[in-house]
């Protein structure tokens, strides 16, 4: 996310920094496909389960929002929340299209202390929240970590994917060109006000709160030239480079080296390494609500209880 209108946000909408255009809308349908499993691996892990209330927050387009709509059931809710309205709207679509009554979108600005309390969300009453690559967009946490803080219940679970080392991202051998892209990518969220190694911050802040940490792991992986991974890094450069050209601080003839050096790099055996992402599972203190492995039966959940009456779907 960033603090500026960009791709079609009206005057003071924020808007998610990669963009939210159509080609950014594609590669985010693709990196989910990619990340998928290890995401409902870390709902299983949070005993995510049916009939429950979750958060998707930082939703974008929806793809795991369904999918998390998908493991509640129709007896379930899932509230997702993001900045971009083309997002939002297209997470809308999404859900009529799959059927899933129990999905509901918002657009609302995640860094805003203010925004995400016009939703009235009932206090204490969600059983989980996911969180995915949002945090480190985010020119302020506080008003995330309070919407965690506000709304799940005793026993509720955040799960967390966030990077703790972006400058990981690397081809081996070679890749010096690379190497001064991601440097770029670096400096321009930073200068958004974001922070690309969010992850390391994230531990004190939770604990401050009275948040347990249940368990943590590494997801940076080691791709061969022909795996899933290494195809989404380079979607991502492949999508993110003209961006940064546009924005004046990438020009096309580092962009051009860039597509010469990983066209090279594929022609050999290599190695690819994704940016460090970390996976983190919180508790909210109190009783607790769920099993650490498996999720109990919860009877009734979703029934005639949810956002606050008169809201409305986009602000």
């Amino acid at each position: 996310m960033s603090p500026s209108p960009r791709h079609g946000q009206g005057p003071g909408q924020p808007d998610y920094v990669l963009g939210s255009h159509g080609a950014e809308h594609a590669r985010l349908g693709r990196q989910h496909a990619i990340w998928r499993d290890e995401a409902m691996a870390a709902w299983q892990r949070a005993g995510f389960g049916r009939g429950q209330w979750l958060l998707d927050l930082g939703s974008g387009p929806g793809f795991a929002s369904a999918d998390l709509a998908a493991l509640v059931g129709p007896d379930g809710r899932v509230l997702g929340l993001d900045s971009a309205r083309r997002f939002v709207a297209a997470a809308k679509q999404l859900a009529q299209e799959r059927g899933l009554s129990q999905l509901e979108t918002h657009c609302i600005d995640l860094a805003s202390p203010d925004d995400w309390r016009t939703l009235n969300l009932p206090a204490r009453r969600w059983h989980g929240a996911w969180c995915r690559w949002l945090a480190m967009f985010l020119p302020r946490l506080d008003p995330l970590l309070d919407l965690v803080q506000h709304s799940l219940r005793p026993g509720g679970r955040l799960v967390l994917h966030e990077y703790i080392r972006w400058d990981t991202f690397s081809v081996h051998p070679g890749g010096t060109e690379l190497r001064r892209f991601m440097a770029r990518c670096i400096d321009h969220w930073r200068a958004h006000g974001g922070d690309p190694d969010v992850a390391s911050r994230l531990p004190a802040l939770l604990e401050a709160r009275g948040l347990r940490l249940l368990n943590c792991r590494s997801l940076l992986a080691c791709s061969p030239t022909s795996g899933a991974k290494t195809r989404w890094l380079l979607d991502f450069v492949g999508s993110y480079g003209p961006q940064l050209q546009a924005n004046g601080i990438w020009s096309e003839a580092e962009q051009s080296a860039l597509t010469a050096e990983l066209a090279e790099a594929r022609q050999r055996t290599s190695l690819w390494l994704t940016p460090a992402l970390v996976e983190m599972v919180w508790e909210q203190p109190g009783q607790q609500t769920l099993p650490e492995a498996a999720v109990a039966a919860t009877a009734g959940v979703g029934a005639g209880v949810g956002v606050g009456a008169g809201v409305e779907g986009e602000r």
